[in-house]
């Protein structure tokens, strides 16, 4: 009887030991860096916010400055820029894509019913961004002119302009 008792012992002091090790909660893996991140989080979070929007007031001074000679005098001619967002690889620091939008609108009167008919449409304008363009280079040439639609791109031929004409 002792025996049995012992023998019984051995075997199921281990199982439950096994059970407690098995059943206890495992640590949460850490989150995977995402490694594209949104310039405005650039190089931490929010870190960027004040220099990206900055950047963005810059361009969208300079875009109604032109708009009434360029852009502005299709049906679109009340273009409006909504937003730009930025990528940036955060294993590079380099700028991956940036996408600029804008709202434009126009209406007419049906003579008929006296109701106001609406055409709105949104553009998506994509910067025409070389390759692993590093975020200093793209502040650095955007924010020191006073004309940064007409600044070359670092390491393209192409300016933001260009890459609104092609869209516009």
């Amino acid at each position: 009887m002792l025996r049995n008792t012992l023998a019984a012992a051995l075997l199921f002091i281990p199982a439950i030991a096994m059970a407690q090790t098995e059943t206890a909660p495992k640590p949460a893996p850490a989150p995977a860096a995402e490694r594209y991140v949104d310039a405005m989080n650039w190089p931490a979070s929010e870190a960027g916010m004040e220099r990206f929007e900055k950047l963005t007031e810059h361009l969208s001074g300079a875009f109604s400055a032109i708009c009434g000679d360029t852009f502005c005098e299709g049906d679109y001619g009340n273009l409006r820029p909504m937003e730009l967002r930025c990528s940036v690889d955060s294993t590079k620091g380099t700028m991956k894509q940036c996408l600029w939008t804008f709202a434009g609108s126009y209406t007419q009167i049906n003579g008929k019913s006296g109701a106001v008919q609406v055409n709105a449409k949104l553009f998506k304008c994509k910067l025409a961004l070389a390759k692993d363009t590093p975020v200093e280079s793209f502040y650095e040439a955007l924010m020191s002119s006073k004309e940064p639609l007409e600044v070359k791109l670092p390491m393209t031929r192409k300016t933001v302009f260009d890459g609104l004409n092609a869209c516009l």
